[in-house]
């Protein structure tokens, strides 16, 4: 599967199935190649060793308020 997906300023606390406790995860919203709109709650983002990450870092600095649907898709069991 191929998607693109842009990061939102919604910050929530999940619970990572297998692991204990709760870790932090920035909602992120995505399409894939196909149009199928999703939602990824990612709670590490890492830069290849070879690459800069300069720009990465500014660019991971840049948030959208999540879209409407987006809101909905996040479960009220996730947030704390």
């Amino acid at each position: 599967m191929k998607a693109q997906i842009e990061s939102t300023d919604q910050i929530v606390t999940i619970k990572a199935i297998g692991h204990k406790g709760y870790t932090q995860a920035r909602v992120w919203e995505g399409r894939t190649e196909a149009g199928v709109r999703f939602t990824a709650y990612i709670p590490l983002v890492q830069v290849h060793k070879d690459e800069h990450n300069t720009e990465f870092e500014r660019e991971l600095t840049e948030h959208k308020r999540p879209e409407d649907w987006t809101q909905r898709a996040i479960d009220a069991r996730l947030i704390l």
